[in-house]
C-alpha cells in the first residue's frame, strides 16, 4: 500500500484469517464489511502509546485510511499535550451495550444472550449506573458475595414456605470475572480506561470437572436413535453433536467447508468457540449421511425454511423426541460433547488427543473431563 502511510498500523487478527505479518490492498478486501480493529501504535518521550480503533460496515481500505487518519491526530495530541486525552463519563451499562455490539459478530446468539442475562440479573442494578473509573475490584467482590449467599429454590412453592436446600454456586460467581474481565480489556484498548479492577476477583475453589455420563448402553442406544432419525436435516446435526461438534458449529456448517477429497470438514473461526480455524476427519456414520442426505455445491447444509440454517429452537424439539425414545433423562444438548468426553477419558485416551478432537484451545479446558468413572477406577486396580 504504496499510496498510504501504514507505520504504527497493525490489523488485529483475532480471527486467525491471514498467516503473514504485511498485508497488501488484496489482503484487505478480506476484511471488507466485517468488524475491523487495527492497533494504532506511537512513541513519546521513547514510551510506546497503544491505542485499538474499532470499524464496521466498510471496505479494508477504508479501515486503514481512517486509522492512519486517526494516528495522525493521536500524534498531533500527543505532541502538543503531552498526552491524549481519555473518554470521561462512561457508565458500565453503556460500556456493555458497546462491548456486545462489537462482540455480537464474534460470539454466538446463545453466548451473547446468557452473557446478557447474567450482566443484567447480578450485576447491572448494583454497578449499572456508576462511571466505570470509579469501579473497584471491591465492587465486584460483593457481587460475588451475593451470589454465593443467595438462596436457588427449586419450586416456587419452596420460595414461598422459606425452604432454603442451596446457594448459588462458585460455578455462577465466576461469570462474574469470566465477563468483566474481559469488558475491561477492551476499556483498555478503547482507551478509556488504564487499569482493569475484575482481574483480581477472588473466586472460591470448586470442582470444575465434568459428570454427565452415560453407560455403554445408553450411549449406543442413542447413537442407534440418532441414526434412525426420520428428518434427515436433524439427524445430520444430531451426528455432528455426537461426534463432538458443538451445536452452533453444526448449525452454521457449510457445504463449501466440507471437504470430501480429503474426508475432513472444517469450522471456521468466526463460528468456532476458541476463535480457530479447525479441521476434524469425517466418521464413517456422517459419510453414510451424506450419501443418503446428498451433497450440495454451496450454502448451509441445513438450510432452515424462513431462516438461512436451522435454528437451536427449531432444532431443539427434535432432540428432545431423540433422548424420550433412546430412554435418556435429563440430557442437554451440550451434554454430547461431555458423553465424547468422558468416554475418550475412561478408555485411556491422553487430554491432549481429546481436546483436539472436542476443539479445546488447551489442555487446561480439557481437564474438566478428567475424571475416572468408578468401572475404570476398579479396572485399573485390578490390572495393577
Amino acid at each position: 500500500m504504496h499510496d498510504i502511510d501504514t507505520r504504527g498500523l497493525y490489523f488485529k487478527d483475532s480471527d486467525n484469517i491471514f498467516s503473514k505479518k504485511e498485508l497488501n490492498k488484496n489482503d484487505l478486501k478480506k476484511l471488507n464489511y466485517q468488524k475491523i480493529s487495527i492497533v494504532i501504535k506511537l512513541y513519546y518521550r521513547n514510551k510506546q502509546v497503544k491505542r485499538t480503533a474499532t470499524y464496521q460496515n466498510i471496505t479494508g481500505l477504508e479501515a486503514v485510511k481512517k486509522a492512519a487518519t486517526k494516528r495522525n491526530i493521536l500524534k498531533d495530541e500527543i505532541e502538543e499535550n503531552g498526552i491524549i486525552k481519555k473518554k470521561r463519563h462512561v457508565t458500565l451499562d453503556t460500556l456493555w451495550e458497546e462491548y456486545i455490539e462489537y462482540k455480537s459478530s464474534k460470539l454466538s446468539l446463545d453466548n451473547i444472550y446468557s452473557m446478557n442475562t447474567f450482566y443484567h440479573k447480578w450485576i447491572s442494578k448494583q454497578l449499572g449506573h456508576i462511571n466505570v473509573s470509579k469501579i473497584r475490584t471491591t465492587d465486584f467482590q460483593s457481587i460475588v458475595k451475593t451470589i454465593l449467599t443467595t438462596p436457588k429454590y427449586r419450586k416456587k412453592k419452596d420460595k414461598e414456605e422459606g425452604k432454603v436446600e442451596k446457594f448459588y454456586s462458585p460455578r455462577t460467581a465466576k461469570t462474574v470475572k469470566d465477563i468483566m474481565r474481559p469488558l475491561f480489556n477492551y476499556a483498555i484498548d478503547q482507551n478509556i480506561l488504564q487499569n482493569n479492577p475484575a482481574i483480581k476477583i477472588e473466586i472460591p475453589k470448586f470442582d470444575n470437572t465434568v459428570d454427565f455420563e452415560l453407560s455403554e448402553e445408553q450411549r449406543l442406544r442413542l447413537f442407534e436413535e440418532i441414526n434412525k432419525y426420520e428428518i434427515m436435516k436433524y439427524r445430520g446435526i444430531m451426528l455432528f453433536l455426537y461426534f463432538g461438534r458443538r451445536l452452533n458449529e453444526a448449525l452454521t456448517m457449510t457445504w463449501q467447508n466440507i471437504l470430501f477429497e480429503q474426508n475432513i470438514y472444517v469450522v471456521d473461526a468466526i463460528y468456532a468457540k476458541n476463535r480457530r480455524r479447525t479441521e476434524y476427519p469425517i466418521s464413517e456414520a456422517l459419510s453414510r449421511f451424506f450419501g443418503e442426505y446428498g451433497i450440495q455445491s454451496r450454502g448451509f447444509v441445513f438450510p432452515g425454511k424462513k431462516t438461512e440454517h436451522i435454528t437451536e429452537s427449531t432444532f431443539r424439539r427434535h432432540w428432545k423426541k431423540v433422548i424420550k425414545r433412546a430412554g435418556i433423562e435429563n440430557m442437554r444438548i451440550h451434554d454430547t460433547r461431555h458423553v465424547l468426553g468422558n468416554t475418550m477419558v475412561n478408555r485411556g485416551e491422553s487430554l491432549e488427543n481429546i481436546g483436539k478432537v472436542l476443539g479445546h484451545s488447551s489442555v487446561t479446558v480439557t481437564r474438566r473431563y478428567a475424571k475416572t468413572s468408578l468401572q475404570t477406577a476398579d479396572r485399573l486396580l485390578k490390572d495393577y
